[in-house]
């Protein structure tokens, strides 16, 4: 995958502004789907805020965008971080950020349909059930089924249920970040919620449209997963960990950017 990073060039013009738009994401701010997130452990680790932006982007402008929408005033005292010595998000506030980072991260997938694979013998059963395992820890947490380990361990025997570029896949990315949860997640024992939960989620993040030539509906957004650095230092989203990210998704249709960040924190293994 390119990562591109790039350093601070001081205090040359920015072509990218941002403004918060205040947007409430219906999903993510339902009770039902608190409900979910903070028997998941996410509802005080997981962040989201919507923003404005100025000018056309492209995706070759990728990493001169995220440098700009990290140095912004208006997104560094709009965008939220866990503190963990609160147990809460909290402003990040004013930092200084000497270089960035930006993954392009695919998103492709237009239907639930991409799930469908995972209902099999030994992983899922036809009403939902997940089938469990054996405890043992990976990378951190305590798997108890079929699914978690699908999605922790290449010996799981269901692992190549999906290749490493439908893994990559930011619906995908999306699914497993509900899925593992945080430090104290309570797993489910069925699929439903992960599911719909994702579905919701996804369908409000990104934007699609018809292309008039195949007449195919196609994702419009563009993905980055990104960071902010001084120096050696990781000021945005934190500590580096598998369920410490922040995605950024753009909106070219509307000009916003969401900026979902999530924070696992130290954990408990």
């Amino acid at each position: 995958k390119a990562v591109v990073s790039t350093q601070s060039t001081g205090d040359t013009e920015k072509k990218f502004k941002f403004t918060c738009t205040g947007k409430k994401n219906l999903t993510f701010n339902s009770k039902a789907v608190q409900t979910d997130l903070m028997r998941w452990d996410l509802s005080n680790r997981l962040s989201l805020v919507t923003f404005s932006y100025n000018n056309y982007f492209q995706d070759y402008e990728a990493k001169d965008f995220v440098m700009d929408f990290f140095t912004d005033p208006t997104v560094q005292n709009s965008l939220k971080v866990f503190s963990s010595s609160r147990q809460e998000l909290v402003l990040w506030g004013s930092h200084t950020v000497n270089s960035v980072q930006a993954e392009r991260v695919p998103c492709s997938v237009t239907s639930m349909e991409f799930f469908d694979r995972l209902t099999r013998p030994g992983l899922v059963r036809e009403m939902g059930a997940i089938y469990k395992c054996l405890d043992e820890e990976i990378e951190g947490f305590l798997v108890a089924d079929e699914l978690h380990k699908m999605l922790l361990s290449e010996e799981s025997e269901h692992w190549e249920v999906y290749s490493e570029d439908e893994r990559s896949e930011f619906l995908f990315l999306l699914f497993k970040l509900l899925v593992l949860g945080g430090p104290i997640c309570q797993y489910d024992d069925t699929i439903e919620r992960y599911l719909e939960v994702a579905k919701s989620l996804y369908k409000e993040l990104v934007t699609v449209q018809k292309n008039t030539m195949t007449n195919q509906v196609e994702i419009a957004s563009s993905v980055f997963k990104v960071s902010a650095w001084d120096e050696d230092i990781c000021w945005f989203p934190g500590d580096e960990h598998a369920q410490t990210f922040c995605y950024l998704i753009l909106d070219p249709v509307n000009r916003t950017c969401s900026a979902l960040s999530h924070d696992f924190g130290k954990g408990i293994w």
